[in-house]
């Protein structure tokens, strides 16, 4: 800080702030936080339902690493 921002800084100010500043509130409340909530929620059920379907299929197919390079050599070969 330079000395004559030090100056003005340590000098009483003649502004006068207002007395009675409104405060408002910061953050979601009431209902809207409900919905984020359960939105939140839907999201996390879609997701674990979502990955349990998806093992289940590749159970039920027999996916495995080794059935699906050569299913896809296979494929290749026959271009």
């Amino acid at each position: 800080m330079t000395q004559e921002q030090y100056i003005l800084a340590s000098q009483p100010n003649p502004l006068q702030r207002p007395g009675c500043a409104t405060v408002y509130p910061v953050g979601i409340y009431g209902w809207r936080k409900r919905c984020l909530y359960f939105f939140i929620l839907l999201l996390l059920v879609t997701m674990i339902v979502n990955l349990a379907l998806t093992i289940w299929i590749l159970k039920v197919m027999n996916f495995t690493v080794v059935s699906t390079s050569l299913s896809l050599i296979v494929f290749l070969s026959c271009l």
